[in-house]
């Protein structure tokens, strides 16, 4: 049997991973995968116990769709591009972002060199009857790869927040700081020091 925090996890690569493929595809990705994948948090959540933190994750998904909508103003990345990544913000506090922020920023500079060397090598019957859209020279690069490969990476790295807890030891988290709450191990030794 498949445990709930397994499932969510599988059921999250998954959707960034289909996600990925359809804007490759097609250019767009549709609201469906934001939205699942903000449906899949609060799962995340009952997994993985109720942090007083969580409040980092809810602002740095407003602050991620607020600056992404500030950025598709500008014609810099697409608005399924902006839900995808403020949805995926929403499973990482301020120290997951850095990770997932770097890891999105490294697969955007790979995508793009990886696309002009494809828009260059790639058989014309591929780019001009409009078969793959994101392969037609001077077009869109599809960002959601990069989005969904940082997601991934950030995501399989352990990343995301909050971290799973054993459910022996969540009633010893209630009472805990933020000091005491970063780890298990120490929230054992302070236990047993009381």
């Amino acid at each position: 049997m498949i445990s709930l925090g397994s499932f969510v996890t599988i059921a999250l690569c998954l959707l960034l991973w289909l996600a990925a493929v359809v804007d490759i595809w097609k250019l767009r990705i549709p609201n469906l995968f934001p939205i699942a994948i903000l449906l899949l948090f609060p799962l995340w959540v009952y997994h993985a116990g109720w942090t007083p933190t969580l409040w980092q994750n809810a602002v740095l998904m407003l602050a991620t769709f607020l600056g992404g909508a500030l950025i598709f103003s500008r014609g810099w990345l697409g608005g399924g591009d902006v839900k995808l990544l403020a949805a995926t913000a929403l499973w990482f506090d301020f120290r997951g972002a850095a990770a997932l922020f770097l890891f999105v920023a490294i697969g955007g500079a790979l995508l793009s060199i990886v696309f002009i060397l494809l828009r260059r090598i790639a058989p014309a019957r591929l780019t001009s009857e409009g078969n793959i859209p994101s392969l037609k020279a001077r077009g869109p690069i599809p960002y959601g790869v990069a989005i969904a490969g940082g997601a991934l990476l950030a995501v399989l790295s352990g990343q995301v927040s909050p971290q799973p807890i054993p459910w022996y030891l969540r009633p010893l988290r209630i009472g805990a700081t933020q000091s005491q709450s970063d780890s298990a191990a120490s929230i054992m030794i302070n236990w047993a020091r009381d």
